[in-house]
């Protein structure tokens, strides 16, 4: 029962969306978005799409009563010479009564997917449509380091504003599972990768990442720590500059995987732009890559 990557392929409206893809058409929706990634495997990493468009830019139809509405989405990933390196395609169904639709428009739409991808260097492209002649289209670069799975390194970075204990979540967390998605989970934690890196001073931010320790299936197991930087873009000053070296709750015995959520401290911090910085560090001396993502409080 696991949940087609490619769900709209050979039909209509996924031709359609490769006609967008490849045009030079301007996007009549705006949006954002964020794909960080996590290795699998050798050289293979997870991309944790998530996506996000104004909710009143979704068209309704009503019927019998209750307004619906079928979101597409074709998201492709091309390498540096044009040619195709991962695609996934999607429908999702919304059906709302009146009350439901008006709180629905409140918030923006946020859309998440998964799909694998081999290191190197992409333009993604997310095209969607629901229905009429309006369609969005967003594009970001996407580079995912070499990784032989052999040494010691560290994940992209993935913010959020949403963690909640996964008992609250259970019924959706299956889900997940059956569709062959992965959560992130850290501390009885599930968190939502954002898909705007836009803070309120008042957000419950995270940044979530994995460190990959290979020295965790043999032997005795090293110490983990990471060094955390918050640096202000426009004077290049480190306003936070911490040492976070309480991770042997996370680490399991042959796992090399270890996941880490750390709060961001954003109510420390006055309107701006920054830039978050993050490596990891072992006890036998080696040391990660030094991953990036930069934010804005607002």
């Amino acid at each position: 029962n696991v949940k087609p990557v490619d769900l709209l392929a050979g039909k209509p409206i996924e031709r359609a969306l490769e006609e967008h893809a490849i045009s030079g058409d301007t996007s009549s929706v705006n949006g954002s978005m964020e794909a960080p990634f996590f290795y699998t495997s050798a050289n293979v990493a997870r991309v944790n799409l998530a996506m996000q468009v104004p909710s009143n830019s979704i068209k309704f139809e009503k019927e019998k009563g209750k307004f619906r509405s079928d979101i597409n989405v074709l998201g492709i990933a091309k390498k540096t010479d044009g040619t195709e390196a991962a695609r996934f395609s999607d429908t999702v169904h919304l059906e709302f009564e009146k009350k439901e639709l008006e709180d629905f428009n409140k918030q923006p739409f946020v859309y998440q997917n998964q799909f694998d991808i081999a290191s190197g260097q992409y333009q993604l492209s997310v095209i969607f449509s629901s229905g009429g002649e309006s369609f969005g289209k967003l594009e970001a670069p996407l580079i995912v380091d070499s990784y032989d799975g052999k040494h010691f390194s560290l994940s992209s970075l993935a913010l959020s504003k949403d963690a909640h204990p996964i008992s609250e979540m259970d019924q959706g967390l299956d889900a997940d599972l059956v569709q062959g998605n992965v959560p992130l989970v850290f501390r009885g934690l599930q968190i939502e990768p954002a898909a705007d890196y836009h803070f309120k001073q008042k957000d419950p931010a995270v940044v979530y990442m994995e460190i990959y320790e290979p020295l965790l299936t043999a032997g005795k197991p090293p110490q983990l720590g990471l060094e955390m930087k918050i640096i202000d873009i426009k004077t290049g000053k480190a306003l936070v500059d911490v040492g976070v070296t309480k991770t042997a709750d996370a680490l399991k015995a042959g796992n090399p995987v270890v996941p880490i959520g750390l709060k961001l401290p954003v109510d420390r911090l006055s309107a701006g732009s920054y830039r978050l910085e993050l490596k990891a560090l072992d006890s036998a001396g080696n040391a990660s890559p030094v991953r990036a993502a930069e934010f804005v409080v607002d």
